[in-house]
């Protein structure tokens, strides 16, 4: 019932933008393509897991065209699927590759991944897949690499191309231009392992591309980085509360809490023992309005843990609870009705101990948004510089209503909450609303005393 009434009062309290398209940056949900769910048992038949995590599960391309609604619903427009070449067949994340001309058959093979690529996009979604580094015979290595712990591990002596070799930079472009030419994808990214690899040399033009890179590395010509640096400054800063928020991002920054080759958002909060479904929606309410792309990492949703593989890349579990899920429904829904705010300019005004407000100014309706990931409830004072006089807050997410009081409005939040507001022309008592409430008041009253009386005098 609440969240009727809070979608009730959005369609009626803020006047409804139009829009030609969205202005949302990309919102990307990343699978690990076999840990997501197996929809077709008949392309995995040969494997043989016996409960082994560190062994492959069978999830395929039948399995996520399933499931799309699911991603969809949560806000999600695109999905980033880990890697779908042929591999070695103990390896259940995909980098271990064989071959970069054949889609390995055991995900569905192309037949499956050109029908699964059709329903993204019959979804208005786009879909981005990753691009191994993995050395097959046609490419020459490199030892100078870089790389997280995690990957390290997983990797261990396999051969890393060198994508800085002009020869191998050639190669690799020709195998992507073949790829890419045969299955209508929108974007390539990669989990890059050593400095200065230029996506112009290695990926074909007009090509939505993302760098996931390890700190010390430096990327060119990517259109979105995900730094490791800054993944940790945000799986930090919303692990537990009162820690500052970050203030600023690179404008081409892809902004996340976790990635496959890092432990999980939700360790991280566990350690500090604090709930993981509060720290999840505190952490993702705010990554999903911000102005740069955003991913989440699939399992994030159900609070999925692990510090090391194969923990970290369980099977995905459907029958959770939802708490976390409903709640990037009902965010999302916001955010993609308001989506002007995404055109306009953005400012951090207040940023104390995990208290952070953006203010965000458009054309037509300017909006505050108000995080307060700290332990207490706090209350934050916005002068007419923001809120004019005349002007009120309207909240979209909550429903708070926020009327001046001598030139300053109080954003009054509890702890571990957040409130999107609308500024909007200050409005009074609704007095057709009241006459008609009282109008209805009077007449039931009237109404049990007619049935009072008439039950004293059937008793006589």
């Amino acid at each position: 019932m609440k969240r009727i009434l809070l979608l009730l009062m959005i369609l009626v309290v803020v006047p409804k933008p139009v829009f030609a398209e969205s202005n949302v940056p990309p919102r990307i949900y990343s699978l690990v393509v076999d840990r997501f769910m197996n929809g077709n048992e008949q392309n995995n038949q040969h494997i043989r897991n016996n409960g082994d995590d560190n062994l492959p599960y069978g999830g395929d391309f039948q399995g996520i065209e399933k499931k799309l609604d699911y991603i969809k619903n949560m806000g999600f427009d695109t999905i980033h699927l880990s890697p779908i070449f042929d591999h070695k067949e103990k390896d259940y994340l995909g980098y271990q590759v064989t071959s970069y001309d054949t889609v390995d058959d055991v995900y569905g093979g192309p037949e499956n991944l050109q029908k699964l690529i059709k329903a993204v996009h019959h979804k208005n979604m786009k879909i981005i897949i990753d691009m191994p580094a993995v050395a097959t015979k046609e490419f020459t290595t490199t030892d100078n690499t870089h790389m997280t712990a995690i990957q390290k591990d997983y990797f261990k002596s396999s051969d890393i191309i060198d994508l800085t070799d002009v020869n191998n930079q050639k190669r690799y472009k020709e195998k992507m231009q073949q790829f890419t030419s045969k299955f209508n994808v929108d974007g390539l990214s990669m989990y890059v392992l050593q400095n200065n690899v230029d996506s112009s040399k290695i990926f074909p033009d007009k090509m939505l591309t993302i760098a996931i890179q390890p700190r010390g590395t430096k990327s060119q010509n990517f259109d979105y980085i995900q730094k490791e640096e800054t993944t940790l400054k945000l799986a930090n800063a919303f692990k537990t509360t009162d820690k500052e928020i970050p203030l600023t991002f690179d404008d081409n920054e892809l902004l996340s809490a976790d990635q496959f080759f890092m432990p999980r958002f939700t360790k991280y909060s566990a350690d500090e023992n604090m709930f993981p479904g509060t720290r999840i929606k505190q952490l993702m309410g705010y990554l999903m309005i911000q102005k740069h792309p955003v991913s989440m990492t699939y399992g994030t949703e159900i609070a999925m843990n692990g510090a090391r593989m194969p923990d970290m890349h369980q099977l995905l579990d459907f029958r959770t609870e939802k708490e976390v899920t409903d709640y990037l429904t009902d965010t999302s829904l916001v955010y993609q009705k308001y989506n002007e705010l995404f055109s306009g300019a953005a400012k951090v005004i207040h940023n104390i101990d995990g208290n952070q407000v953006i203010y965000y100014e458009t054309d037509k309706v300017d909006f505050l948004y108000n995080i307060n990931n700290s332990s207490k409830a706090t209350n934050v004072a916005i002068g007419q510089d923001v809120v004019p006089s005349g002007k009120m807050l309207s909240g979209l997410l909550i429903g708070d209503s926020i009327h001046q009081k001598d030139g300053t409005s109080h954003l009054i939040t509890n702890r571990e909450e957040a409130e999107l507001y609308a500024v909007i022309d200050e409005r009074g008592l609704n007095n057709a609303y009241l006459y008609a409430a009282a109008t209805i008041i009077i007449l039931f009253s009237a109404f049990i005393i007619i049935v009072v009386r008439r039950s004293k005098k059937n008793k006589v």
